[in-house]
């Protein structure tokens, strides 16, 4: 299930500064891809837990 990037600002802008990446999106594991951009992909289970496939220009942000 794909989250915009603009759907995730607003996500994000809602919560306290310093919240996890996980904790603002609600899920369990975060994997980092070069190849997405606009996009956040929602995983329902990866081995037991829910996921996301997230745009790595995300990792300065909130590390990993």
């Amino acid at each position: 299930m794909p989250m915009t990037m603009a759907e995730f600002e607003k996500l994000a802008a809602s919560k306290p500064a310093g919240t996890p990446l996980p904790e603002i999106i609600g899920v369990g594991s975060v994997y980092w891809s070069g190849g997405l951009v606009d996009y956040i992909y929602l995983v329902p289970d990866v081995i037991g837990k829910s996921a996301a496939i997230v745009p790595v220009v995300l990792k300065e942000r909130f590390g990993g």
